[in-house]
């Protein structure tokens, strides 16, 4: 089995360096996928060059940043949350997208895609074609998916 296979095709939907965490989080709550909102989108220079990815975990660390966890501890201040929040949603994408991106080609085979998401802790690989345009992309949940209905249709 090929990735391009199971991809999720990359049309119209991406992110921008430029653009500000708020712009980022509605075009991704808007982009749905079988029903649900996307975890996590490619970042684009131009529409075309692939410079990162932002995740809902990128989302997470630049609203909470790691070191408020240990000095604050067990501190709670009313609305602190809601503040950081909306301070976070002035940044850039491009301050906070991961930029160490591994790709995987569309006719590559889904074990090695599996492979490199398993290796390096990934939820999600782009899809590029041989000059590097981005064409998709492979959620984990993909290869779960496609790795159930072999199994369930393999006991029938």
């Amino acid at each position: 089995m090929l990735v391009k296979e199971i991809m999720e095709p990359v049309t119209s939907n991406w992110l921008r360096p430029e653009q500000t965490l708020y712009d980022a989080i509605c075009t991704m709550r808007k982009t749905k996928w079988e029903d649900s909102s996307v975890n996590g989108m490619v970042v684009l220079e131009h529409g075309i060059k692939l410079v990162g990815i932002v995740s809902i975990k990128d989302v997470i660390k630049a609203v909470i940043p790691s070191y408020l966890e240990e000095n604050l501890g067990g501190f709670t201040w009313e609305g602190m949350f809601e503040e950081c929040a909306k301070k976070a949603g002035q940044m850039l994408v491009s301050n906070i997208m991961s930029t160490e991106i591994i790709t995987i080609g569309a006719n590559d085979k889904l074990l090695r895609c599996a492979d490199l998401m398993i290796d390096n802790n990934f939820q999600r690989l782009p899809v590029v074609d041989k000059s590097g345009r981005v064409l998709g992309m492979v959620h984990i949940r993909d290869i779960y998916l496609t790795i159930t209905n072999i199994m369930c249709n393999a006991g029938e």
